[in-house]
């Protein structure tokens, strides 16, 4: 993991565009807007003109269901046209090149999401998240939290490294709620008024997610892979 926050470090410290600079000084293979989850079943869907337009390319088959395997055109189709469909990670780096064929497994038959399955060719995983002044210290570990637990929803994900991008007014405290989660595995960047931080773990799966830094609320929800 040390020399993919290497590159990723050096992507934020000197490209706007962290994707195109990782493609470009990486020796790993970067892929954004990576697909790690497609809907199961046509019962799942509830919005009209998402099943119409899933209908129409012949979606399901038969018996209500999608299939395993997608060629990139069929992926690139969901993200732009039916986005309630597909689930994406911000980034994935992959050990070797992208085959440009993606295939989805369900552990049950009716569960809502059949999920990426390619655990041989995957290194690790990036997300990123953006927050405004008026964002606090619960809102930025509540971001956090809904993401990691639903990526650990996916074994392929949960298997592999994480790094968490965060981006926010550098007056803005996160520090304990990376070290929280994260230990001493986080470094920044300076941007002006603007702070980044990139966080990582080995392993999505050895995150504690057992305790919190901001104690939840009597009334809050526990997030799902939805």
């Amino acid at each position: 993991m040390k020399k993919i926050i290497s590159d990723i470090h050096n992507a934020a410290q000197n490209s706007r565009t962290t994707l195109e600079f990782l493609k470009k000084n990486s020796a790993w293979t970067w892929v954004g807007d990576y697909p790690i989850a497609i809907v199961n079943e046509i019962t799942r869907v509830k919005d009209e003109e998402s099943l119409k337009k899933l209908n129409a390319i012949g979606f399901f088959d038969a018996e209500g269901f999608s299939k395993n395997g997608y060629a990139k055109e069929e992926i690139n189709y969901l993200i732009e046209n039916v986005p309630t469909s597909i689930k994406t990670a911000y980034l994935l780096c992959l050990k070797k090149k992208n085959t440009d064929n993606y295939d989805f497994v369900a552990k049950f038959q009716h569960d809502r999401w059949k999920k990426v399955a390619d655990e041989d060719n995957f290194e690790a995983f990036v997300e990123s998240s953006k927050f405004t002044d008026a964002d606090n210290s619960e809102s930025i570990e509540s971001e956090l939290r809904d993401i990691m637990r639903n990526r650990k929803e996916i074994p392929s994900l949960k298997a592999i490294g994480f790094v968490w991008i965060v981006t926010l007014p550098i007056a803005t405290q996160v520090e304990d709620i990376l070290n929280h989660y994260f230990l001493d595995n986080h470094i920044f960047i300076e941007r002006g008024r603007k702070i980044v931080y990139v966080a990582w773990a080995d392993k999505l799966a050895d995150v504690n997610m057992r305790h919190f830094v901001n104690a939840p609320s009597a009334s809050g929800k526990k997030a799902v892979f939805s």
